[in-house]
């Protein structure tokens, strides 16, 4: 039930911190685990958006809160304004090459690295697509011992030096819509999962790498299934958070698609009736 209480709130999005669940939308709240006492940390101007992270040291978060990208840090979460012009829809804690910052995404076109102290900010990469990319991983993606990064469609590969170019090599090509390659991303049994989590009928696909990366990844599975928000990975299996727009219109409900290497599809929560209450769609 607490579970479910969580869903039913007017959240944009959630980070871990040890044993508390740091959660956003309009206001910033600390949960405790696990009992999920809740305790408001701050009220933004402007609600904060989907995309948001956790620093490397777990005591800091960076949001978007209106067109702003902003730094918020323990004890007292205090706003500090990194840059303004802001349309992040990822961002993810990173050390590139010895320079310690965050990544996130721009507009679904650009990948910036923004890098401690004053957040100045590399552009890392542009991508030149029909569709936003979205969803922001990093893995050593060809063994060279340097930490590549996974984005949309896309792996770009690290340089031996951070002064020099990025190369991007396509996983596949979603770009069908706009928002084909505004993906969900995370690894699952050595396999990278690929949810498109901004369409109704959103593909969840299983690839595997190849034995030479810089090739198409290979399909190895694939489920559709409506608006598949959020990815999470255990030893369990692998979950998928689907807001189901037409047949399950108020609210979201959690679908397991795998199980130890066997396709599933059964719903494992979903809102009471008596808590559908907001239409809309659920980031």
């Amino acid at each position: 039930m607490m579970l479910l209480a969580l869903l039913a709130l007017n959240l944009t999005g959630a980070a871990f911190d040890g044993n508390t669940l740091l959660t956003w939308g309009k206001e910033i709240q600390a949960w405790s685990l696990p009992s999920l006492a809740r305790k408001t940390i701050a009220r933004p101007l402007a609600p904060a958006g989907e995309g948001g992270c956790l620093d490397d040291s777990g005591r800091a978060l960076f949001l978007q809160e209106g067109d702003q990208l902003v730094y918020r840090r323990a004890p007292h979460w205090m706003p500090q304004v990194v840059d303004h012009g802001i349309d992040m829809h990822d961002c993810l804690a990173a050390t590139l090459l010895g320079h310690r910052g965050i990544l996130m995404v721009q507009r679904g076109m650009q990948v910036r690295f923004y890098e401690y102290p004053d957040f100045h900010y590399t552009e890392i990469y542009s991508f030149y697509s029909a569709s936003r990319q979205g969803g922001l991983l990093l893995a050593d993606i060809d063994g060279d011992g340097r930490p590549d990064i996974l984005c949309g469609n896309y792996w770009i590969r690290s340089p031996e030096a951070f002064d020099l170019p990025w190369h991007d090599f396509a996983i596949e090509l979603y770009n069908e819509e706009p928002d084909s390659a505004t993906l969900r991303l995370a690894f699952h049994q050595g396999d990278l999962i690929v949810a498109q989590g901004e369409l109704e009928r959103g593909r969840v696909t299983r690839f595997r790498k190849p034995s030479n990366p810089r090739e198409r990844w290979q399909e190895v599975d694939s489920w559709f299934l409506s608006y598949p928000h959020a990815l999470a990975s255990s030893d369990y299996g692998l979950f998928v958070v689907e807001h189901a727009v037409a047949a399950f219109p108020y609210g979201r409900q959690f679908i397991l698609v795998e199980r130890n290497g066997v396709t599933l599809r059964p719903a494992v929560v979903e809102l009471p009736p008596e808590q559908r209450k907001r239409k809309g769609r659920v980031s």
